[in-house]
Protein backbone atom coordinates (compact mmCIF):
# COMPACT_ATOMS: atom_id res chain seq x y z
CA UNK A 1 0.00 0.00 0.00
CA UNK A 2 2.93 2.52 0.63
CA UNK A 3 4.95 1.64 -1.83
CA UNK A 4 1.88 2.83 -4.06
CA UNK A 5 1.77 6.45 -2.38
CA UNK A 6 4.97 6.78 -1.77
CA UNK A 7 8.37 7.79 -4.20
CA UNK A 8 10.98 4.94 -3.79
CA UNK A 9 13.29 6.74 -2.35
CA UNK A 10 11.09 8.02 0.27
CA UNK A 11 9.99 4.75 0.53
CA UNK A 12 13.33 3.13 0.91
CA UNK A 13 13.60 5.96 3.62
CA UNK A 14 10.29 5.90 5.64
CA UNK A 15 9.26 2.14 5.35
CA UNK A 16 12.89 0.01 4.54
CA UNK A 17 15.32 2.21 6.90
CA UNK A 18 12.84 3.28 9.84
CA UNK A 19 11.87 -0.81 9.73
CA UNK A 20 15.71 -2.20 10.10
CA UNK A 21 16.93 0.54 12.31
CA UNK A 22 13.79 -0.28 14.85
CA UNK A 23 14.91 -3.79 14.40
CA UNK A 24 18.66 -3.29 15.06
CA UNK A 25 17.63 -0.84 17.85
CA UNK A 26 15.29 -3.64 19.53
CA UNK A 27 18.50 -6.26 19.07
CA UNK A 28 21.05 -4.11 20.72
CA UNK A 29 18.65 -2.96 23.73
CA UNK A 30 17.85 -6.61 24.81
CA UNK A 31 21.45 -7.01 24.34
CA UNK A 32 22.69 -4.56 26.53
CA UNK A 33 19.86 -5.36 29.02
CA UNK A 34 21.17 -8.87 29.14
CA UNK A 35 24.54 -7.51 30.01
CA UNK A 36 23.36 -5.60 32.75
CA UNK A 37 21.85 -8.40 34.37
CA UNK A 38 25.05 -10.74 33.98
CA UNK A 39 26.72 -8.04 35.48
CA UNK A 40 24.41 -8.02 38.44
CA UNK A 41 25.02 -11.37 38.34
CA UNK A 42 28.53 -11.45 39.22
CA UNK A 43 27.91 -8.64 41.48
CA UNK A 44 25.94 -11.45 43.42
CA UNK A 45 28.69 -13.93 43.33
CA UNK A 46 31.50 -11.71 44.24
CA UNK A 47 29.75 -9.64 46.96
CA UNK A 48 27.28 -11.93 48.12
CA UNK A 49 24.32 -9.51 48.29
CA UNK A 50 21.35 -11.01 46.33
CA UNK A 51 20.96 -8.83 43.13
CA UNK A 52 17.80 -10.88 41.27
CA UNK A 53 19.96 -11.25 37.92
CA UNK A 54 17.32 -13.86 36.77
CA UNK A 55 14.63 -10.78 36.74
CA UNK A 56 17.00 -8.54 34.96
CA UNK A 57 17.73 -11.33 32.46
CA UNK A 58 14.39 -12.40 31.62
CA UNK A 59 12.71 -8.95 32.13
CA UNK A 60 14.06 -7.64 28.54
CA UNK A 61 12.43 -10.66 26.52
CA UNK A 62 9.16 -8.45 25.45
CA UNK A 63 12.04 -6.79 23.48
CA UNK A 64 12.92 -9.30 21.80
CA UNK A 65 9.64 -10.36 21.27
CA UNK A 66 8.46 -7.17 19.68
CA UNK A 67 11.70 -7.56 17.62
CA UNK A 68 11.03 -10.76 15.98
CA UNK A 69 6.92 -9.84 15.30
CA UNK A 70 8.73 -6.90 13.15
CA UNK A 71 11.42 -8.82 11.21
CA UNK A 72 8.21 -11.10 10.48
CA UNK A 73 6.05 -8.40 9.42
CA UNK A 74 9.54 -6.81 7.35
CA UNK A 75 10.25 -10.42 5.61
CA UNK A 76 6.81 -10.84 4.77
CA UNK A 77 6.58 -7.64 2.80
CA UNK A 78 3.26 -6.92 4.70
CA UNK A 79 2.25 -4.17 7.34
CA UNK A 80 1.28 -5.05 11.10
CA UNK A 81 -2.50 -4.92 11.57
CA UNK A 82 -4.04 -3.27 14.44
CA UNK A 83 -4.14 -6.17 16.71
CA UNK A 84 -0.14 -7.48 16.00
CA UNK A 85 0.89 -3.91 16.74
CA UNK A 86 -0.79 -4.07 19.92
CA UNK A 87 0.44 -6.82 20.88
CA UNK A 88 4.54 -5.69 19.87
CA UNK A 89 3.73 -2.39 21.55
CA UNK A 90 2.39 -4.19 24.37
CA UNK A 91 5.40 -6.57 24.98
CA UNK A 92 7.77 -3.84 24.25
CA UNK A 93 6.52 -1.59 27.36
CA UNK A 94 5.73 -4.24 29.42
CA UNK A 95 9.39 -5.25 29.08
CA UNK A 96 10.48 -1.55 29.40
CA UNK A 97 8.49 -1.60 32.93
CA UNK A 98 10.05 -4.69 33.80
CA UNK A 99 13.62 -3.47 33.01
CA UNK A 100 12.91 -0.47 34.52
CA UNK A 101 11.97 -1.91 37.91
CA UNK A 102 14.92 -4.94 37.77
CA UNK A 103 17.31 -1.81 37.69
CA UNK A 104 15.96 0.25 40.28
CA UNK A 105 16.08 -2.99 43.01
CA UNK A 106 19.57 -3.66 41.61
CA UNK A 107 20.34 0.13 42.28
CA UNK A 108 18.91 -0.46 45.63
CA UNK A 109 21.65 -3.11 46.21
CA UNK A 110 24.44 -1.59 45.18
CA UNK A 111 24.14 2.18 46.21
CA UNK A 112 25.56 1.66 49.94
CA UNK A 113 23.96 3.00 52.99
CA UNK A 114 24.15 6.44 53.96
CA UNK A 115 24.29 6.08 58.29
CA UNK A 116 22.97 8.88 59.98
CA UNK A 117 25.50 11.69 60.91
CA UNK A 118 26.10 11.33 64.70
CA UNK A 119 24.29 14.03 66.81
CA UNK A 120 26.65 17.19 67.45
CA UNK A 121 27.80 16.76 70.69
CA UNK A 122 25.97 19.75 72.92
CA UNK A 123 28.67 22.65 73.47
CA UNK A 124 29.88 22.39 77.03
CA UNK A 125 28.65 24.37 80.04
CA UNK A 126 31.09 27.50 80.51
CA UNK A 127 32.04 27.11 84.05
CA UNK A 128 31.31 29.56 85.61
CA UNK A 129 33.91 31.78 87.63
CA UNK A 130 35.53 31.24 90.50
CA UNK A 131 35.32 33.61 92.82
CA UNK A 132 38.09 35.52 94.11
CA UNK A 133 38.66 34.64 98.13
Amino acid sequence: MFKQLLYPGEYLWYVTVTNLVTILGSILLWVACVLFGLIARKYETVLRKKTNWQYMIFAPSGVLVYAMIQIIAFASQVKLNVIQSWIAYSFFLLSGVLSFLGAMKFKNVVTPVKKPAPAAAPAAAPKPAVAAK
